[in-house]
């Protein structure tokens, strides 16, 4: 139970809850997200006009789950604290850089949901713009932020995890394979195994973070 009177108790309980949350709301979000066709975006956006409530839905789902994992990662750097920076911490405030890209990637979701809602609007012009700025360098910095800081950093999780013993080392393992996936996760039905993996192993290190020594 999060006590407001007890700071480390409030921190850690809030730590604990948010790595299930996190996990969870992205699970939620990929099930419901519609399935479509990244390749050829005239066909994505057909699909996103077909079922734009579920695909704003869907990426506001996303924003969240992003903003708890935010607040989990800035808990998991007290967690790993100690007199000197740790490897937790290196991967905790990667995670957080990675939560926070996808804040970014929300904003795409807007752009294509309004392509299709607004009226009036050339969707084949639209889906030339979408195909020139995807393979444009200028986004390229979100991207890579996002697969070093969620990618690498669950991967240092994993590590960290089973150096500090906060969970079993097939726990870890789950971690770090949930994070390799994430890397390579091409599609909706690849996305939702995903993220019942890290819900696993992620939420597996939540449930262990109020019973964990350290200095929170």
């Amino acid at each position: 139970m999060l006590k407001f009177s007890d700071a480390r108790n409030f921190g850690r309980t809030f730590t604990g809850l948010a790595l299930i949350a996190g996990p969870l709301v992205f699970l939620i979000a990929q099930i419901v997200s519609p399935d479509v066709d990244n390749d050829n975006k005239l066909t994505e956006l057909n699909d996103i006009a077909a079922h734009k409530g579920t695909y704003l839905f869907g990426g506001i789902l996303f924003l969240l789950g992003g903003a708890i994992l935010l607040g989990a990662s800035i808990g998991l750097i007290h967690l790993f604290r100690d007199r000197r920076v740790t490897l937790g911490q290196v991967a905790a405030v990667l995670l957080a850089l990675g939560s926070a890209a996808t804040f970014a990637f929300y904003t795409f979701v807007v752009v294509e949901y309004e392509m299709v809602n607004q009226p009036g609007l050339d969707r084949a012009q639209m889906a030339k713009f979408l195909h020139e700025s995807n393979e444009a360098a200028s986004g390229l910095p979100i991207f890579i932020l996002f697969i070093v800081g969620i990618v690498i950093g669950l991967i240092l999780l994993a590590i960290a995890a089973w150096r500090r013993r906060v969970v079993p080392p097939l726990a870890a393992l789950v971690i770090l394979v949930g994070g390799v996936i994430a890397f390579f996760s091409p599609g909706k039905a690849v996305g939702v195994v995903d993220f019942v993996i890290l819900l696993v192993g992620v939420g597996g290190v939540g449930t262990a973070v109020p019973f964990t020594p350290g200095h929170q």
